[in-house]
């Protein structure tokens, strides 16, 4: 946790100045407030929980990493903007994978793979600042994302699984960084895709963490999800 505590405050520093600073760069009057409500659709990929070290007369012997299946998302975000090529956005996004072992040492082998381990379910909230490269109502209008999150993260822990839990539901906080691009249906419409990478504290990391037996030998403070996105906008 203090290693993300060591991102997560300058990030939220980043968000405020980006948020106040960007009206007096553009230097622009203050619009009337504009409220945007969107849904969308992906998918999410994940970095490893953990990595051990196999041995074993049954098993071949090896390395192998804990992961989270890759999995589609499902979200929505309403965001607010004053200002020509600024705007604040709160999101909320839901995944639902599994847990599982993959190889990851070089012999490359079947059998240090092993699927349905868990089932994990994984909801994102996210304050994001959204820095458009040219005016928001363009007909195709770029933009950067820089937020801050609150992961929740809730293991569906099976009797007599391999993944264990002295708390099913872990609260972790993270950071986002993200580029996309929203484009022009009508005036009011629109369709926006997003790719961007969050970075959120590892449920198997702390006092009251999700366990799993074995030879474990890396276990980093947290995992890396990259997110690819798709949806629609409508501003009221």
């Amino acid at each position: 946790m203090r290693t993300t505590w060591s991102w997560l405050v300058p990030s939220m520093v980043l968000i405020v100045s980006a948020a106040t600073a960007a009206p007096g760069r553009a230097q622009q009057p203050v619009r009337p407030l504009e409220i945007t409500i969107s849904a969308h659709g992906g998918g999410a990929i994940f970095t490893e929980f953990l990595e051990q070290r196999v041995t074993g007369d049954e098993i071949l012997a090896g390395e192998r990493e804990l992961v989270a299946k890759s999995a589609p998302l499902i979200g929505g975000s309403i965001s607010f903007s004053r200002w020509e090529m600024s705007e604040v956005r709160l999101g909320l996004d839901w995944t639902g994978t599994e847990i599982e072992y993959r190889d990851d040492s070089a012999i490359d082998s079947d059998e240090l793979d092993q699927e349905g381990l868990a089932d994990l379910h994984l909801v994102v909230a996210q304050l994001a600042v959204v820095r458009h490269l040219v005016a928001r109502d363009a007909r195709v209008s770029p933009y950067l994302s820089l937020g801050v999150n609150v992961a929740v993260w809730a293991l569906d822990e099976e009797a007599g699984g391999l993944v264990g839990a002295t708390e099913e539901t872990q609260v972790r906080f993270g950071a986002t960084t993200g580029i996309g691009a929203r484009f022009a249906a009508s005036p009011r419409m629109g369709l926006r895709i997003e790719i961007d990478r969050a970075t959120v504290g590892n449920p198997f990391d702390g006092d009251s963490a999700y366990r799993v037996a074995g030879d474990t030998f890396d276990e980093p403070s947290t995992v890396g999800i990259l997110r690819l996105m798709g949806g629609l906008s409508y501003t009221l």
